[in-house]
């Protein structure tokens, strides 16, 4: 799997460049979320952590324009071979595409937990 990252999301995302990075689908499990339960709400958000920090939780890696990306290993069946973060124009939000299925995440928030 692959995720382009583009300029505008790179901008977004550069306090963060000296982080972890994980793709987090946030389904209520893993110590992370916040969901808190199983939900049929998920959706994807891009977590800021401490380099090395929840390698249990998530252990598989794909590449990236920012590197490797961390995620939790059965989220993959909500993704695509090649996914796309972007600015969505209109709000200037982060969104996050496939190149089979479309929008996956229409608002991508960043979550700060670089402190946990």
């Amino acid at each position: 799997m692959y995720l382009t990252v583009t300029t505008e999301a790179k901008e977004k995302l550069a306090p963060f460049a000296d982080f972890d990075l994980l793709l987090d689908y946030d389904d209520g499990v893993g110590p992370l979320s916040k969901t808190g339960s199983c939900t049929l709400d998920g959706g994807f958000r891009i977590i800021a952590v401490k380099p090395g920090t929840y390698a249990k939780d998530y252990s598989e890696t794909l590449d990236s324009d920012l590197g490797p990306v961390r995620y939790k290993d059965y989220t993959d069946m909500f993704m695509d071979n090649n996914m796309k973060l972007q600015i969505n124009p209109v709000n200037k939000l982060l969104k996050l595409s496939g190149n089979s299925s479309g929008e996956l995440t229409a608002s991508v928030a960043i979550v700060d937990a670089t402190n946990n």
